[in-house]
Parts: C-alpha cells; sequence; structure tokens
C-alpha cells in the first residue's frame, strides 16, 4: 500500500500517472545536483582564460562544491524527517536554480566558488530525499523499478557531464555550463509541488550537537581527501587525526540519545542496511572514481579528442537508461540479492575489460564493449541496493537511513578520487603503469561490493 498525500487507490490511473510524473521531478532535481560533479572539467579552460583564474581557484571551483555537496548529507536526512522530506527537497531546488543563475553570472572566480559552495549545500538539502519519498510513492512491489530509474539517472549525471559540457562550452559558453541547470530546477518544480505528496513531517527534536559534531568531522575529512595535493603532509595527518576525534565523538554522542540520533545506531544493526552500505559505497567509488583516470587515458594518453571519448563511453548512459525498468522490474520479482550480485559482478567485468585496453594497448575503440558492460551493471546495480538499504529500516528512521546511505556513497566516491588521482600523480613517468594500477584497484573495490551483495537479503518487502 502505498501512503502520502495526493496518493490514492492502487488501481486507478490517475494514481499511476500521479506516481511516475512525481518520480520524474525527483529525478530531474537529482540529475542536476549530479551532473554538476563533473559538468565543469571541460569548461575549466574557459572559466580559466575568461576570469583570469589560477590553478588553485579553479580546482575550488569543483572541489567546493563536492565539499559542500558532501558533508551535510546526515543533517539533510534528518531535516526531511523533521520538515517533510517533499518541503526540503523543493526548498534545495530552488537554492540550487538560485546558485546556478549566480555561478553562471559570477564576475570572478572567486565568486564563483562561493556560489559553487552554495549550490553543493543545496544539492545536499535535495539528495537525500528521493529515496524517502520512492518509498512513499511506491510499494514494495513497484518499488524496485522507481529505484532502478534513480540508479540509472545517478550515474548518468555523472557520466553524461563532460559530453554535455563540452557540447554547451563548444557551441554557447562555459557561463551556459550552469545557466542550463535553471529551466531544468523551474520544470522540475512546478511538477514537484503538483505531484510529489507531501506529510507533516515528524515532531522529533534536531540533534543540534551531533549535526555539529558529524559536519566537522566530515567537513574536515572531505577537505583533506580534497585538498592533499597542495598542502604539507603534516597539515593533512594532523585533519585526519582531528577528523576521527570528531567523528568518533559523533559515534558517542549516537549511541547516547537513541532514535532521536542523526545517524541512528538501530540502523546500522540491519544486516541488510549494512551490507546495502558497503555495496553502494564500492558501487560509488568506482562509477565516480574511474571517469576521470577514463577520460585522461583515452585523451592523453591515446590522443582521442573530447568528444570521440565521450562517444566511447557513450554506451553506458545509453544502455543503462534502456535497461532500468527491466532491471527493475526483475528486482521487484526476485529481491534485490540476485540482481545486486549480477550488477556488481558485471561492475567487475567491466572494470577487467577496459583495463585489458590499458595493459595491451590495443585500439581505445575497444573501450565500447566494456562501457556497455558497464552501462548493464548500472541498470541493475543500483535498485536493488537501495530497495535493500530502505526496505530494511523503519518508515520513522527513513530519512536518516537516507541519508546515511547518500553520505556514505558520496564519501567514497570523493575517497575513490582522492586515491586514484594520488595513483596517477605517483607515476606520471609511467602512464601505462598508473592506469593499469587503478584500474586493477577499482576492479578489486568492485569486487568486495559482490562480497556484500551476497549478503543482502533475499525479499524486499517493507
Amino acid at each position: 500500500m502505498v501512503g502520502g498525500a495526493g496518493v490514492g487507490l492502487r488501481g486507478s490511473g490517475e494514481l499511476v500517472t500521479n506516481r511516475w510524473a512525481g518520480l520524474a521531478a525527483l529525478l530531474a532535481g537529482f540529475f542536476v545536483i549530479l551532473l554538476d560533479t563533473t559538468i565543469v572539467a571541460v569548461a575549466s579552460p574557459r572559466i580559466q582564460e575568461d576570469l583570469q583564474a589560477g590553478v588553485a581557484g579553479l580546482f575550488w571551483v569543483t572541489a567546493g562544491y563536492l565539499l559542500a555537496f558532501s558533508v551535510p548529507l546526515l543533517v539533510a536526512g534528518r531535516l526531511g524527517d523533521r520538515y517533510d522530506p517533499k518541503r526540503v527537497f523543493l526548498a534545495g531546488m530552488t537554492g540550487f536554480a538560485v546558485a546556478s543563475a549566480l555561478c553562471g553570472l559570477a564576475p570572478s572566480v572567486g565568486w564563483l566558488v562561493l556560489f559553487r559552495v552554495v549550490q553543493g549545500l543545496a544539492a545536499a538539502a535535495m539528495a537525500p530525499q528521493p529515496l524517502t519519498l520512492i518509498r512513499r510513492l511506491f510499494g514494495a512491489d513497484e518499488r524496485g523499478r522507481a529505484l532502478g530509474l534513480w540508479g540509472t539517472v545517478a550515474s548518468a549525471g555523472a557520466l553524461l557531464g563532460p559530453l554535455l559540457g563540452g557540447l554547451l562550452t563548444a557551441a554557447l559558453d562555459w557561463r551556459w555550463v550552469f545557466l542550463v541547470n535553471v529551466p531544468l530546477c523551474c520544470a522540475a518544480l512546478l511538477m514537484g509541488l503538483r505531484w510529489i505528496p507531501g506529510s507533516r513531517g515528524q515532531n522529533t527534536s534536531l540533534d543540534l550537537p551531533g549535526a555539529l559534531l558529524s559536519t566537522a568531522g566530515l567537513g574536515v575529512l572531505v577537505w583533506a581527501l580534497l585538498a592533499w595535493r597542495d598542502v604539507p603532509a603534516s597539515v593533512i595527518a594532523a585533519a585526519g587525526v582531528l577528523a576521527a576525534v570528531l567523528l568518533a565523538g559523533f559515534v558517542v554522542r549516537e549511541r547516547r540519545i537513541g532514535p532521536a540520533a542523526l545517524a541512528p545506531p538501530a540502523v546500522f544493526r540491519s544486516v541488510g542496511f549494512r551490507a546495502a552500505s558497503v555495496a553502494v559505497a564500492s558501487l560509488g567509488t568506482v562509477v565516480i572514481a574511474m571517469a576521470l583516470p577514463t577520460m585522461l587515458y583515452l585523451q592523453d594518453v591515446r590522443g582521442l579528442g573530447p568528444l570521440e571519448a565521450a562517444l566511447v563511453m557513450t554506451p553506458d548512459a545509453v544502455i543503462a537508461a534502456l535497461a532500468s525498468p527491466a532491471a527493475g522490474r526483475w528486482v521487484d520479482r526476485a529481491g534485490p540479492r540476485r540482481p545486486a550480485i549480477v550488477g556488481m559482478a558485471l561492475l567487475s567485468v567491466s572494470l577487467l575489460l577496459i583495463g585489458l585496453v590499458v595493459v595491451l594497448g590495443v585500439s581505445p575503440w575497444w573501450t565500447v564493449p566494456g562501457a556497455a558492460v558497464l552501462g548493464i551493471a548500472n541498470a541493475v546495480a543500483w535498485s536493488p541496493l537501495s530497495v535493500a538499504a530502505m526496505a530494511s529500516v523503519d518508515a520513522a528512521a527513513a530519512g536518516a537511513a537516507s541519508g546515511m546511505f547518500s553520505t556514505i556513497r558520496q564519501v567514497a566516491a570523493v575517497t575513490g578520487v582522492a586515491v586514484t588521482g594520488a595513483i596517477l600523480a605517483g607515476w606520471r613517468a609511467s602512464p601505462t603503469v598508473s592506469f593499469s594500477v587503478v584500474f586493477a584497484l577499482m576492479t578489486l573495490i568492485a569486487m568486495a561490493g559482490v562480497a556484500a551483495a551476497i549478503r543482502l537479503p533475499r525479499t524486499s518487502a517493507g
């Protein structure tokens, strides 16, 4: 049975339209926030030239967004529980549209970094809410299909960023990399106001000390992961110790206050949530962290142009979009465990295929089969992990669980980006060795995701 305002009987044709229109609004908002994690990279040279930006300023145009996006996710998930996920999602989307317009009008790189931070904060408010709202919109027999589309959008947003960014920069101007978000957000806002079901929220207090500890701890950790190349090793080590102390204090705090916690300990006692979290950390790491090394290898080592390199990886997004409805139906019929195992196994296979191109030095167009398998893996893997995680928690803790799940995925992705960057920087003299090590490491991480998927529950009732 589906709950929530504006949701009627399952047999109603109008309800089906409402549910899927509400999902479309959620996916449109989720697409733009993930698109903005990678869309700026292609436009960076034009931004640097137009705004007279230094390398450090240019780096923080992207890093500032990632930092502001990753850190407040735990708090944002709990805000959804307290104030209603629909309200938090739409407020975040409004802020994202305004910040995107300001980014497009930025007069200097300093202002652009500031507006990107605001954009990241708005994205953090939005990101945890779709999982909670999909649970509200769809019953267990349809949730797999809905979350399959959510997962496809999650991967497609990051993967299509370089292609769309290149097209907009070449045809118009770098500012349109940001301005394109405004009409997308406005359309999604109108749909969301009409079709996303609302609620009164819960009469619970927000754990302010826990929010401060988690935000500070995650902030220091993510900053260290992003800034390690430009900061002395002693500073990074001190930041790591400080982050560990703050996060340890957060864990102690959460154990003491019980259900009102930002990260309720009861959620982690669920085997399904723990296994899904480990697997989604593996999936998020691989999908986000491999994007830059793949593009660098195809362009800097093999000599493809930006558009050619994007076309080589296009089968990923296309196949994922085409296969996700069938993959979602499979999850609805079979439960999350088997599809998750297959999806994570195919992820490992795709990395092996792409890695062989690097090791053997064959034509870069042989990357296409690996990209195709990656598309199938993306279609199959995201849905069961999300279904298992959200079905393993009570409805009252759905927002907190969604915030935790999103935080784990995002911090794992940032960690993966930092690690792959360190490998590529460390072995710059031997590109074949460095890229081979990157793909070997990503394959091992994907295989760890297979092991975690084996521990998922067989059914998705909940």
